[in-house]
């Protein structure tokens, strides 16, 4: 069978293309494959064969075409293609948010385009979001004409005598019509980077400080951009000198290019509104927005029966959809684990309690700060508890330094800071229990549990959606909302007493690798799927023409025999 994988570059940053990466080696045994991508992406190498661009596909040069999507604005390409052939979509999320204004740049600037389009990929419980969001920009916008231009808006600390800090968002606004050009020169920062949104847009990033931004102002848009500080902390000299303010970045001049030359914003003036603009991002997820992939694929795998039913009541209508799970390599060691935590940096105290682990970026939805509070309360009783968050601090609503602070966790806590995937696999070995909350959620299941399933380790994951179905025997779950650091703090005091417990969620986490999850079995499942699946919609036939070619086949068949008759 030949089949048309339509995927991510290898150049281009995508948690779905690690995923898609894995699956192909054990997919090649079973079908003969070729890997289509963005144009930009073509002739790469991709696992020792070119990549093909997806805009040299034909329909008729594959007999399934394959899609892996999911809540990634890279995938946006694939919505032109997936509509003009059809073919069966590897649907990762249900929330398709940021492929959504990626591929429909409208729903960021608003007007009656971007209502209609919120409409059509989310009906009428989306449309009434929308609006209300436009609302709300509105509203943050409305002080704006009186604010004038090249000013501060919102979320800036007082003016000191070489700068002004920021907070974790702070906003300005320079003139749309006739800017060419936005410079902003920072300092300092307190956390991981600092980045220029225009509308939850990113126009240009700082990793590190001193740096400056430069971007252009887009003429759709008021003017407004917003300066944003992802994993803001605070400093030991904050703590020192009992200063309790927010401190984002430290900004030394913010200037912008007219036709008649470069002007400096005042940093000294107070800021004209005292919040920064409402933003759709901030609506992400009451937005699913994915009904052009739900109506135009023609088949579709998910790894939940969760997605499955939803797809099926939105499509409303006779559907293939099957479920395959999420895979997993054998990743276990027989290495005793303190000998990986010596490796790691680790000291010996950290070597003699239960040592839970959580694998990936730290972010505001991941529920790092309920998992602290557990944290902290399960240590009441089992001081010796430790947690490692292994991942780039990504949070905006959550100061994860100050609240480990706050909470007495200075010396059970190690945060890494971004890791490279192996040095991911030798933290999910040196655990004795991987942590893995959700909430809200995509819909998607989580790749970290299933890092942390390959790794042989137990998960304790949130009791919701997509991540209910993972077998109890492996996976223990705690609710969202309500109950969920009392139950948090119940599974790691009983796994912390319990070595006999923790043993038996292990051994089950390798049975369900071996036995269902392996990439292997995975790749065995999508051929088995894709066999049975009909051909996407434009390599099928018609009724008309199978008639007239069973017809001809007929005939020949008679004359065949009317020959050998004689």
């Amino acid at each position: 069978m030949k089949v048309a994988l339509v995927t991510t570059a290898p150049s281009v940053t995508s948690g779905i293309g690690d995923y898609t990466r894995h699956l192909v080696p054990y997919l090649r045994e079973h079908v003969d494959l070729d890997i289509y991508v963005a144009p930009e992406g073509a002739g790469e190498d991709y696992l020792g064969q070119p990549a093909l661009s997806a805009l040299d596909l034909r329909p008729k040069s594959a007999d399934q075409v394959l899609y892996q999507i999911g809540n990634e604005r890279a995938h946006a390409f694939m919505l032109p293609i997936l509509r003009a052939i059809g073919g069966t979509v590897v649907q990762h999320d249900w929330i398709l948010f940021d492929l959504a204004t990626a591929a429909y740049p409208e729903l960021e600037r608003g007007g009656l385009g971007a209502h209609v389009r919120a409409w059509r990929e989310g009906g009428l419980e989306a449309l009434r979001v929308y609006r209300e969001n436009r609302r709300a920009r509105r509203a943050g916008s409305a002080g704006l004409e009186l604010a004038g231009d090249g000013v501060l808006l919102g979320g800036w600390n007082a003016p000191e005598p070489d700068g002004r800090w920021t907070t974790r968002r702070a906003g300005v606004r320079v003139p749309v019509h006739e800017c060419l050009e936005v410079e902003v020169a920072v300092a300092s920062c307190t956390g991981s980077s600092v980045r220029a949104l225009e509308f939850g847009r990113e126009r240009a990033r700082a990793n590190e400080c001193p740096h400056e931004l430069r971007f252009r102002v887009e003429d759709a848009t008021p003017g407004v951009f917003v300066l944003a500080v992802d994993g803001v902390r605070a400093t030991g000299e904050q703590r020192a000198a009992g200063d309790t303010r927010e401190l984002g970045a430290f900004v030394t001049r913010i200037r912008y290019r007219d036709p008649s030359g470069w002007h400096d914003v005042d940093l000294t003036g107070p800021a004209a509104l005292p919040a920064a603009p409402v933003e759709l991002s901030s609506a992400r997820f009451e937005l699913p927005l994915n009904r052009s992939v739900v109506r135009w694929g023609d088949a579709f795998l998910v790894h939940s029966e969760w997605m499955r039913k939803r797809i099926l009541v939105e499509r409303n209508a006779i559907t293939s959809a099957a479920l395959v799970h999420h895979g997993a390599e054998r990743r276990w060691r027989d290495e005793d684990r303190a000998l990986a935590r010596g490796r790691l940096g680790l000291d010996d105290t950290w070597c003699r309690g239960l040592l839970a682990v959580s694998f990936g970026a730290v972010q505001d939805h991941k529920r790092v700060d309920q998992v602290l509070r557990g944290l902290a309360q399960a240590r009441k009783t089992h001081p010796e508890l430790r947690l490692v968050l292994a991942g780039e601090v990504r949070t905006e609503r959550i100061d994860v330094p100050a609240l480990i602070t706050e909470l007495g966790l200075e010396n059970a806590v190690h945060v890494t800071g971004w890791v490279e995937e192996s040095a991911g696999h030798d933290w999910l070995h040196a655990a004795d229990v991987c942590i893995n909350l959700r909430g809200p959620s995509t819909g998607g299941t989580s790749g970290g549990i299933f890092q942390a399933l390959a790794a042989g380790r137990g998960v304790i994951a949130s009791y919701s959606g997509e991540q209910n179905e993972l077998p109890n025997t492996c996976v223990l779950k705690v609710p969202v909302g309500g109950g969920e650091v009392r139950a948090l703090a119940g599974h790691l005091t009983d796994l912390a007493s319990d070595v006999a417990r923790r043993d038996a969620l292990e051994e089950a986490a390798r049975a369900f690798v071996e036995t269902e999850c392996h990439w292997s079995h995975v790749a065995k499942r999508y051929a088995e799927l894709l066999a049975a699946f009909p051909a996407h919609r434009t390599n099928r036939k018609s009724l008309i023409t199978s008639a007239i070619e069973g017809a001809d086949c007929a005939r020949a068949e008679r004359e065949g025999a009317s020959e050998r008759g004689k």
